[in-house]
């Protein structure tokens, strides 16, 4: 009994010393930088980074291991590329979902391509992060991905610039997903937050906005080439770009985007909401408003929704609204899209309202008690002639009250003196 007992026991501690536990690395209490933090981890480690702001550019050196703020917050601990030359976070290959950078801001990056994230034939994760004013020269200055995977969740990308293309995040021969995110005020001359190059698998876009993103060639918020897309659930607002104000497909920039709004972009050309070009793209149940072509009004552009060039484009069950080709109507140009179901109306409740030859846009009710005339639902007082009638002003000023802005009490300014225009 007692020799079967030792030999369980040996057996125990042999399988005891057989299993590795993870440990967990303290930053810079144990180790004085991440980097530092890193080198020393094995993989399942998780480096623990307290908060405060760090100097330095750090790569995971093809370590699984999991990079991630005490605090979790991003706006509490910092990696500063202090706009020394070099990509701030690095992924390389044999790293894979095991690998996790969670709940840091990155930001002041500089390099050729990957100012703030570079990640070469790798694919990590990466959360609940905040990657800003990064800069690069050729490509991805916020993230840039070279046959890699790329799944980033809960993240902000913000004021990025490159001289190329991508701003916020540059990816080619690459495949990921997009979960959760913000793009905003990135700058590029092609896809100025997101460009896509002829990836290997599906990129999936979901429950994202894209806010005052531009490029200033094509693609303000989003340039597809060759990459297979599918995007639900997001929002492209204030865009702009000389072609496809918020998205952009060219040569196989297939896509599936549905339960999406694409409000107030802007193109100088065509393509106020999105340019398709050699591709085929389907919109479900999208809503396309106030997006505007042709916004130097020089007579040089068209279709404020989407201009199609060589493609295929449906719309299923679309939200149209007023959009504008300088100041005119003009939804479509190029081929036509396919149509499925019904083309749906905004119903806003605010529209042009005239006193006399000046126009307020204001909801119906408080233009008819002021005694002015309602033009309609979503109407534009940059569309709308309003003339005077019989006893009514002429050329009454819309700032009748002299405080710098028309507003409602122009109106009740405008009541006041009905009698008195002549």
């Amino acid at each position: 009994m007692k020799q079967a007992l030792l030999l369980w026991n040996g057996l125990a501690i042999m399988a005891l010393s057989s299993v590795s536990f993870a440990d967990t690395l303290m930053v810079p209490s144990e180790y004085g930088s991440i980097q530092a933090g890193i080198d020393a981890a094995v993989d399942g480690d998780i480096v623990s980074v307290e908060p405060g702001h760090y100097y330095e550019l750090i790569d995971f050196k093809g370590k699984l291991i999991t990079v991630s703020s005490l605090s979790g917050l991003p706006i509490n601990t910092t990696i500063n590329g202090s706009a020394t030359p070099g990509t701030v976070v690095t992924f390389e290959t044999g790293e894979t979902s095991a690998s996790v950078l969670d709940g840091f801001t990155v930001k002041n990056g500089e390099a050729f391509s990957g100012g703030g994230i570079r990640i070469i034939g790798a694919s990590p994760i990466i959360r609940n992060c905040v990657i800003k004013n990064n800069h690069s020269d050729a490509s991805g200055a916020g993230i840039h991905v070279d046959t890699g995977t790329l799944t980033i969740e809960d993240s902000i990308l913000s004021g990025n610039t490159t001289g190329n293309a991508g701003a916020g995040v540059y990816m080619k021969f690459s495949q990921g997903s997009f979960t959760g995110c913000s793009f905003e005020n990135n700058i590029a001359i092609n896809g100025g937050a997101i460009y896509l190059k002829d990836s290997t698998g599906d990129i999936a876009i979901s429950d994202s906005e894209f806010i005052e993103n531009i490029a200033s060639s094509d693609g303000g918020a989003v340039f597809n080439k060759g990459t297979s897309a599918v995007v639900q659930d997001c929002s492209f607002v204030d865009n702009s770009s000389n072609k496809g104000g918020a998205w952009f497909s060219y040569s196989g920039g297939d896509g599936i985007i549905s339960n999406s709004v694409f409000a107030d972009n802007a193109v100088t050309l065509s393509g106020g909401a999105a340019e398709i070009r050699s591709s085929s793209v389907t919109f479900s149940d999208c809503t396309f408003d106030s997006n505007i072509a042709d916004s130097d009004c020089d007579g040089s552009g068209g279709s404020s929704v989407v201009e199609i060039v060589n493609s295929t484009v449906t719309l299923n069950n679309p939200t149209i609204c007023t959009n504008l080709v300088c100041d005119t109507q003009g939804n479509f140009s190029g081929d036509q899209p396919t149509i499925i179901g019904e083309i749906i109306e905004c119903v806003i409740g605010i529209g042009a309202c005239c006193g006399g030859s000046a126009c307020w846009e204001m909801e119906e009710d408080m233009c008819l008690e002021g005694g002015g005339i309602w033009s309609g639902d979503a109407t534009l007082c940059a569309t709308v002639v309003c003339e005077c009638e019989g006893d009514g002003p002429v050329s009454c000023p819309g700032d009748l009250n002299g405080n710098g802005s028309v507003e409602v009490l122009d109106i009740i300014e405008l009541i006041t003196a009905w009698g008195d225009c002549n």
